[in-house]
């Protein structure tokens, strides 16, 4: 009689398939964060492997043209390589990846992963993460910043702040934001720019939506943090009203710097449309709605930042955002969107 191994009646695989993989991984970057030594050609698959143990979950995507991964000393970065060019540089320290690591197989994954896209927002981005630190949320969650190629002191800023910095060099906001739900541990994804406050009851809000039957994305008003009485009108007009009414009609649109998914149907559709500076968002939400119900929550609440009003003026504004929802639905293309700091 062939007896099958299975946890129950052989601990030692249990103890094998729980323990062997963090304690390999500790001790690969326990080397590194020592000795400084340098790894250039990591079997891809055993670093994927390490790094997807439902022990130590830093990393949860499979990126095949990835060939090698670099650990070093004093930064403990991790850099993939694609035809010899830098391709995504991941700026966390080896302690810090370690303990982050460690605090996870401790208190079990998080609930919401939290991404936000930056590019030269070191003026803002201080704001957006302490407002997620106020949150009155008690599950776990994660924050996961995605930066562009900041050449001010960006990442400098948010690295000892958030769990994950990734480094994704000349790219738009909507593929950064993909590349963010990639690396995410939650099954719930939330996007917030880098100039735009969360308030305190913002990630309760999108568990108890996304946690209903059918619900698949979310979205809520967002409105000036500063400006006068006809800003905060003219943001609840935009960001409330019209995301309400285009559900409605069942033409959502969902504005991509206050929104959240279940990240399995984020994935499967395809997430924001790719090479886009403008109506990725958009494209998004029409994706969305094949994959299940998009629905306002008014108590999700955002704060966001006035720098594209104050450049540009509400009638440019709005002459500029009409063109291009017309080229949109004629072509299925988009005006290019111009970088505000």
């Amino acid at each position: 009689m062939i007896r099958k191994l299975s946890h129950r009646n052989c601990p030692r695989l249990l103890f094998f398939k729980l323990c062997l993989p963090p304690a390999v991984f500790g001790g690969v970057f326990f080397w590194g964060w020592t000795w400084g030594s340098v790894f250039p050609t990591l079997d891809f698959v055993g670093f994927i492997t390490l790094f997807t143990s439902r022990v130590f979950s830093i990393l949860q995507s499979d990126f095949p043209f990835f060939t090698h991964v670099w650990i070093s000393k004093q930064i403990g970065s991790s850099i993939c390589f694609k035809d010899c060019q830098t391709f995504i540089q991941f700026e966390r320290s080896a302690r810090t990846i370690f303990w982050q690591s460690f605090a996870l197989f401790m208190f079990g994954i998080c609930e919401i992963s939290v991404i936000i896209p930056t590019l030269n927002e070191e003026k803002y981005v201080s704001r957006c993460l302490d407002s997620l630190k106020k949150q009155e949320f008690e599950g776990r969650f994660e924050t996961i910043v995605v930066d562009g190629g900041s050449s001010d002191s960006t990442v400098d800023l948010v690295n000892a702040q958030v769990n994950k910095v990734v480094v994704y060099k000349g790219k738009p906001v909507g593929d950064s934001r993909n590349l963010g739900a990639e690396f995410a541990e939650a099954e719930m994804v939330a996007f917030i720019d880098a100039d735009t406050m969360a308030s305190e009851s913002w990630l309760s809000n999108i568990r108890e939506s996304l946690s209903r039957p059918g619900i698949v994305g979310v979205t809520g008003p967002t409105l000036p943090y500063e400006g006068s009485e006809l800003d905060r009108l003219a943001y609840k007009v935009a960001t409330g009203w019209l995301q309400r009414f285009s559900m409605l009609f069942g033409l959502p649109h969902v504005a991509g710097f206050n929104c959240a998914y279940r990240r399995g149907s984020f994935l499967n559709c395809g997430g924001f449309e790719e090479g886009r500076t403008l109506s990725e968002d958009l494209a998004l939400s029409l994706k969305m709605r094949h994959e299940g119900r998009l629905i306002f929550n008014k108590d999700m609440v955002a704060y966001t930042s006035t720098r594209r009003v104050r450049k540009y003026g509400y009638v440019r504004l709005a002459m500029f955002y009409l063109l291009n929802d017309a080229i949109f639905a004629l072509t299925g293309r988009s005006l290019h969107y111009p970088q505000v700091r």
